[in-house]
């Protein structure tokens, strides 16, 4: 299982592509998907194969 974070662009092992907005869950770890089209698909984060692409760590103030 990979680590899923918030604003992260994931590919899932039925296809679907797009921007994870939200996570939830302990035993059942789901996560809202926002496909490119706009379309919301909500995922089992457990389904996601690939990470395509993730923002860059914030910096916090020193």
């Amino acid at each position: 299982m990979l680590l899923v974070l918030k604003g992260d662009t994931v590919r899932t092992s039925s296809g679907l592509s797009g921007e994870i907005t939200d996570i939830w869950g302990i035993a059942r770890p789901w996560a809202k998907l926002r496909q490119d089209g706009g379309k919301l698909a909500f995922i089992l984060r457990t389904d996601v194969t690939e990470i395509i692409k993730r923002p860059p760590a914030k910096k916090g103030k020193r």
